[in-house]
């Protein structure tokens, strides 16, 4: 894969899973609704058949990443799905209490101090804890824990994940020095190391979804230092549909015309999007990846699977040193 500015370069979404899997810390971002968790299970299931040890951390209350995976309920440990791929559910209790047994040197002694009413009280009331207990886990698994190549965190929606963060900047900046602000200068170094932490983008293919993540990009970027990756605009709908011509509205096949022809539309509009916002990004334009949508949706792993072999087959253009490609389409 070149970077050469002398025309396009060759650029598959394959090649940005290999880019993906020289990083130790992969946080998968953009609002609710998006397929965020899709994303970050897609991913998971590519670094892993790459040979990496993978960890696909979520904060979400349900078991979809679980079902995507081939698993059957995510729970507080690291459960394995197969060689090489875990998942596993952040919880800020579990992970406060996790950090707890790691500045005691003891879990029970953790146990003791954090499930005691009146101290979890306390802590619920320091702003920012919990947020900054899920951020530590994850960063921790991936930089100081040992037990994987690769730690893919499926945090909170835009917002949230954003200030959480950001915590760790602010600990360092307004606390005294000491034990929590030795570990926040090192997260925020680990960060800031663009060869070793990257975000990926998940947003939907309408122009003002699209433009909001490229605000959440340049906030990531000036507020907390991390890189962005790529942008996976997910949900693309097809323009290649069949189209039934000289179809009597009112006949048997009526409404299945009607409905071929809305679907064809919506992909045709989604190009003009997708094209628009590319437009305004001008020089500055990200890496893209487009990813197909799928009417019965990424319910199992074998759906995972097919989703990861249509985005990895395809093969389009890098243009010039901005890193601008867009991946995908279909159904």
């Amino acid at each position: 894969m070149s970077d050469g500015a002398a025309g396009p370069a060759e650029y598959t979404a394959a090649g940005m899973f290999d880019e993906l899997a020289r990083r130790s810390f992969v946080i998968v971002s953009g609002k609710g609704g998006v397929g965020r968790t899709t994303v970050a299970a897609l991913c998971g299931l590519a670094l892993a058949e790459r040979g990496r040890r993978v960890l696909v951390a979520t904060t979400g209350h349900d078991d979809r990443l679980a079902w995507m995976l081939g698993g059957e309920a995510l729970t507080d440990q690291p459960v394995r799905i197969d060689r090489g791929l875990f998942i596993q559910r952040l919880s800020a209790p579990a992970c406060v209490r996790e950090y707890g047994a790691l500045v005691l040197h003891s879990s029970r002694l953790s146990t003791a101090v954090f499930d005691n009413r009146v101290v979890s009280r306390l802590m619920r009331a320091i702003p920012g804890l919990d947020d900054f207990s899920l951020v530590g886990k994850a960063w921790h698994d991936a930089f100081r824990g040992g037990d994987y190549d690769t730690v893919i965190f499926d945090g909170p929606a835009t917002g949230h994940l954003l200030y959480a963060l950001g915590v760790p900047r602010a600990i360092r900046e307004t606390i005294a020095p000491g034990p929590l602000t030795r570990e926040a200068e090192l997260m925020c170094q680990h960060f800031e190391d663009r060869s070793r932490t990257a975000a990926l983008l998940v947003g939907l293919p309408e122009r003002w979804p699209l433009t909001e993540l490229d605000e959440l990009g340049l906030a990531l970027e000036e507020q907390v230092g991390i890189g962005v990756a790529a942008v996976v605009v997910n949900g693309l709908w097809p323009t290649d549909v069949p189209v039934l011509e000289q179809i009597d509205p009112d006949g048997p096949v009526g409404e299945v015309a009607e409905a071929l022809a809305q679907v064809c539309n919506t992909g045709r509009r989604h190009d003009a999007e997708l094209a628009a916002w590319a437009r305004a990004q001008g020089t500055g334009r990200r890496t893209t990846l487009t990813l197909p949508w799928r009417f019965e949706g990424v319910g199992d792993r074998q759906a995972l699977l097919e989703l990861l072999a249509a985005a990895q087959c395809l093969t389009t253009s890098r243009e010039g040193t901005a890193g601008y490609a867009v991946t995908g389409g279909g159904a």
